[in-house]
């Protein structure tokens, strides 16, 4: 069957003929347009697409530190003033990067508890569209536990996780399968990844170290950077957790010790790495950056002090320092706490103090209980509101171990919390809700004593060891 179609021309008439064939297709040619045209008309009226959340829902065990995310489909233009809520509720800042919606909590969340997460209508993408219905979804924290670096005299040091009861009822868990020893380690922000250094060979004892990184239920164990010339150690995260600074110490010549620290940004995702500063040249160790991420602090030999760059317009403070330890950055990014040697004609003594920011104005916390230079304190470090400094504190010039002390942030109302004079304590670190204190604890007087890992319910005192031996003790919220 033929579909004829006369078409007349000047002495000429000329026929088109289609075949049932070509109906078909010129049929299925005008549907389509008529789907596309279709799909045209209703884009406008489609909702944003969300792509994915974080936590997802009916997550378990998820971190007090962890930040809300929501993706969407397309790039995000506006939000709502409190387009995210949570309940229980809780206070937090909300931006918007890229196709992603964040909310960051301003304290850590409550453990063991279930949260709803409710996203309001009205977020606009780019592209004009918007989420018409709120997104709801549910998760449950839970609880912190402690991250420490296990001697093992039949292989190399690892990473161990444990339960912060220390009741025996769940062995410590190797976290770490690194094939040398780890040196030290930092958890991510969100408390999602860690970051670790490994000597490249035991057995060569070369000096140098790479950076490793792995999830924190010890999977994806990976080489983040390679330093086959240099020991690459102490990283330290930025707050957005997408970089990280390093010490670098190059190794000139085989077997050489390692060389100055020196500062350097490693980009997490990409691997990339370059130094800090223009001059590649300047020296620096124990790096912290502030909880906002403006402020770099570290330790400078060459100026002999804390030198602290801020990391938007490049401004700079000295805060001069002959102790050449590392600072604690306040939870508001406003000062820093830190010790310092005082001297006079025939005495001294370590005293804590505060340093405003970007002011520079300094103010000592640190009194001797008898009036004098007496006292040794140090290590301070701020509890998760600001409001309390826990450090430690011994006689000076004496050969006591440093005990455990507290003061309120204005430098009044200070206690001992811990009184044995043969047990060295040192690297406190505040639980997320404040409660707990964990440390680092030595026995002087035990002959071949090993450090050991403990914390303190600041309450009620009760003291609980977590791991014997081990050392650098840290929260894994």
């Amino acid at each position: 069957m033929y579909l004829s179609l006369g078409m007349e021309s000047p002495g000429k008439t000329e026929v088109m003929t289609f075949s049932k064939f070509d109906a078909v297709v010129w049929s299925v040619m005008a549907l389509l347009a008529g789907l596309v045209a279709t799909v045209i008309f209703m884009g406008s009226r489609v909702g944003l697409v969300v792509v994915g959340q974080t936590p997802p829902p009916d997550a378990a065990h998820v971190s007090a530190l962890t930040p809300i995310r929501v993706q969407f489909a397309d790039v995000l233009a506006s939000a709502p003033d409190t387009a995210v809520t949570l309940s229980p509720f809780i206070s937090g800042t909300t931006i918007l990067e890229g196709d992603t919606l964040i909310f960051q909590p301003l304290t850590p969340l409550a453990p063991d508890t279930t949260y709803d997460v409710t996203v309001a209508a009205g977020i606009t993408g780019a592209n004009g569209r918007t989420l018409h219905d709120p997104l709801t979804w549910q998760f449950q924290t839970g609880r912190p536990r402690i991250l420490f670096i296990k001697p093992d005299p039949e292989g190399p040091d690892q990473i161990y996780v444990a339960d912060p009861d220390g009741d025996g009822r769940q062995l410590p868990v190797q976290l770490s399968q690194a094939y040398a020893t780890v040196l030290d380690f930092a958890v991510a922000p969100d408390s999602s990844q860690i970051a670790y250094t490994v000597l490249t060979n035991d057995q060569q004892m070369s000096g140098t170290a790479d950076l490793w990184l792995m999830n924190a239920d010890g999977a994806n164990q990976r080489m983040l950077l390679a330093c086959p010339e240099a020991m690459c150690s102490r990283p330290v995260w930025t707050p957005d957790g997408r970089r990280l600074v390093y010490e670098r110490r190059e190794i000139l010549n085989p077997g050489a010790p390692p060389g100055n620290p020196r500062l350097w940004w490693l980009d997490v995702s990409s691997g990339q790495t370059v130094p800090v500063f223009q001059d590649s040249q300047l020296l620096g160790l124990f790096a912290a950056i502030s909880p906002d991420g403006r402020w770099l602090s570290y330790v400078s030999p060459t100026d002999q002090g804390i030198q602290l760059y801020n990391l938007e317009d490049g401004s700079g403070l000295l805060v001069p320092n002959r102790m050449g330890t590392a600072v604690s950055w306040h939870p508001r990014s406003d000062q820093i706490a830190l010790a310092d040697i005082i001297t006079s004609d025939t005495d001294w003594g370590v005293v804590i103090s505060t340093v405003a920011i970007p002011g520079g104005d300094v103010t000592t916390l640190s009194q001797s209980e008898n009036g004098g230079l007496d006292v040794d304190d140090s290590n301070p470090v701020w509890s998760p509101d600001g409001g309390q400094l826990a450090f430690g504190r011994k006689q000076a010039r004496s050969a006591m171990g440093r005990q455990l002390w507290l003061m309120d942030a204005d430098g009044t109302a200070v206690v001992p919390l811990s009184g044995d004079p043969d047990i060295h304590h040192s690297a406190f670190f505040w639980s997320p809700d404040g409660r707990t204190l964990l440390y680092q604890r030595y026995n002087l007087q035990e002959l071949y004593a090993q450090p050991g890992v403990w914390v303190m319910d600041i309450q009620t005192g009760q003291t609980t060891e977590i791991a014997y031996p081990a050392t650098q003790p840290a929260w894994l919220p």
